[in-house]
């Protein structure tokens, strides 16, 4: 008959202040999971990316195509490129590329209906 194994529970501190175990942490600007997977970084980067989408159609009436355009590429493309980087080819990041389309259509779709 096997035996299992014990689990092996290990208590790590630094200077007498212990450091509890997490189930995602957020490292140079990526949050990884427990598992290694990019869900988590990307519902994070989605919500972020709908906020700019939201700022984008608030000021569209308001400001001129260009400086909407210069509010694009130092919001969102920044963030964009970021995630392209680190995880473009992965099944999550579509969701990226869908609010970078929305962003786009906000900007180019003329409001004189």
């Amino acid at each position: 008959m096997a035996q299992s194994k014990p689990a092996v529970i290990t208590h790590i501190s630094y200077k007498d202040n212990p450091i509890n175990i997490t189930s995602c942490t957020n490292f140079v600007g990526l949050t990884l999971d427990s598992t290694l997977s990019w869900k988590t970084h990307i519902n994070q980067l989605s919500s972020k990316l709908n906020t700019a989408c939201y700022v984008i159609r608030s000021l569209k009436s308001v400001i001129s195509p260009r400086n909407l355009r210069t509010i694009y590429f130092s919001y969102l493309h920044s963030i964009i490129a970021y995630v392209i980087i680190f995880g473009g080819n992965l099944s999550h990041s579509n969701n990226i590329f869908k609010l970078q389309k929305r962003a786009i259509r906000i900007m180019n779709v003329d409001n004189t209906m």
